[in-house]
């Protein structure tokens, strides 16, 4: 019989190869959906902490191995990685249970002349845990921050170096302990319901759900709840029903400050997984069904690259009630649309990014990053804004968003579009949450949000008018 180790074992090796290991772990725990909560909660802090800490861990297994990480089998990396991790990070497990495990499943998986090999380093890391030590930061060495910050929280160095340049080092060190910090999984209540409706709402989930489940209201918006301890979140009340979706407030944060009327066109051209067009989708349906009727049909046009991307939109579609609302097609957004010229009121480009401020729910995200991959992407979203940006009619709002921190994806690009695409700054001050109006950049047009700092991810928005 299968152990929770050797599964999460499984998905960390694959995790090793490149796989994405959010939608990986989502996909073995369903595989597995007939173990008990606290088995698939173990597998999943286990195969994600792995991850998470990888170079720290490979930092601390390579003080005490003869063969250093880069050089060791695959699975024999792994099975280090998770075990150091337990004795590190997981202070319900025993070191005894976690060694022995480690050292079962090398045998067990075909390795038992590696078994005193596993079983050495990892008594010898449990004996001396307590004097390990991370490499310090110097305030006049560069190389030696890079070093420790990298190390102490497990990011590759040429984005510590990226964020020490942008922010200095003590804002890049509370980002990098956000991304470590454990995230609530965020939903958006359809606001075609009442405060009361949403509050019973929530409660029925208390209701339903284990003894260790907890929601609350977010800070910023009404409609926002955050969820901890949750399982299958699919079985949730209100789920079927279409009453909520998951969706990160940052995110959310797009159609608030997007200033949507009554009757508009909303164009969003990178559309999966479809938050932010459903989102658009219910403030259009709220304002419908709040005011007089009216000639003016609002409607939401949601696009993305490819069917298998727009199946799970329409998915999200039907489960919501948008049909009537909301077209999903399959278009390349590099492909201009000579029928969508002048067409939208308010434009959506949460074009692709390099996802840096989402690390913290993407691990992976971090390991394949590159400096090329930076620059190639920054390209690339010049390229679809230069075949979208007269969707808008004249007059009408492009609202640009990504959920990365890099400025050359963010703030440069902001400057590209107007200086080269007849668009103005909107000053969008009044149209953020209260909590948020001390942000110094809000009144040229933008809102840069770091991890942590507000409970939201990262991410990044800006609203321009077309002139």
């Amino acid at each position: 019989m299968i152990s929770e180790r050797e599964i999460a074992l499984d998905i960390i090796m694959e995790t090793d190869k490149g796989d994405a290991s959010h939608s990986l772990i989502r996909d073995v725990l369903g595989k597995y959906d007939y173990l008990e909560p606290r088995q698939k909660a173990f597998i999943k802090k286990l195969a994600q902490g792995s991850l998470e800490r990888r170079i720290t861990l490979d930092y601390i297994t390579d003080s005490f191995a003869s063969v250093k990480t880069v050089k060791q089998k695959p699975l024999i990396r792994s099975l280090l990685r998770m075990s150091v991790y337990q004795i590190f990070y997981m202070d319900q497990v025993p070191d005894s249970a976690a060694i022995n495990e480690a050292v079962n499943l090398a045998g067990k998986r075909g390795f038992k002349n590696l078994k005193g090999f596993v079983n050495g380093v990892l008594r010898n890391i449990s004996r001396q845990k307590d004097k390990i030590t991370f490499p310090a930061p110097s305030k006049k060495d560069k190389k030696s921050q890079i070093t420790s910050l990298s190390v102490t929280y497990s990011m590759p160095e040429f984005i510590c170096d990226l964020f020490l340049k942008n922010y200095g080092y003590d804002k890049t060190e509370d980002i990098l302990k956000a991304f470590l910090s454990p995230r609530p999984v965020t939903i958006r209540m359809d606001e075609r319901l009442s405060k009361e409706e949403m509050k019973r709402l929530a409660d029925s989930m208390i209701e339903e759900s284990g003894d260790n489940f907890a929601i609350k209201q977010h800070e910023l918006l009404p409609y926002a709840y955050e969820l901890t301890h949750t399982d299958n979140i699919q079985y949730l009340p209100g789920y079927e029903e279409g009453n909520w979706m998951v969706q990160d407030v940052s995110s959310m944060l797009v159609s608030e400050v997007a200033g949507l009327k009554k009757g508009d066109v909303v164009i969003d051209v990178c559309s999966a997984p479809g938050g932010k067009a459903l989102h658009a989708a219910a403030k259009l349906a709220a304002l419908e069904k709040n005011a007089e009727p009216c000639d003016e049909k609002p409607h939401v046009y949601s696009r993305d690259l490819t069917g298998f991307k727009t199946r799970i939109i329409e998915e999200n579609v039907d489960r919501m009630g948008f049909s009537d609302i909301v077209t999903v097609e399959v278009h390349d957004a590099l492909e201009h649309d000579e029928a969508f010229e002048n067409k939208a009121d308010v434009l959506y480009c949460d074009l692709p990014c390099s996802g840096l401020g989402i690390i913290g729910r993407k691990a992976d995200i971090k390991y394949g990053a590159s400096q090329k991959s930076l620059k190639s992407l920054s390209c690339l979203q010049q390229k679809i804004l230069e075949n979208v940006w007269n969707y808008v009619k004249p007059g009408g709002i492009m609202m640009y968003s990504t959920c990365t921190i890099n400025p050359y994806e963010n703030e440069k690009m902001v400057d590209y579009i107007c200086e080269n695409l007849s668009f103005e700054r909107v000053d969008i001050t009044m149209s953020v949450p209260s909590a948020l109006r001390n942000e110094e950049s809000l009144s040229k047009g933008y809102l840069q949000l770091l991890p942590g700092v507000y409970d939201t991810d990262g991410f990044f928005l800006a609203k321009l008018r077309r002139v």
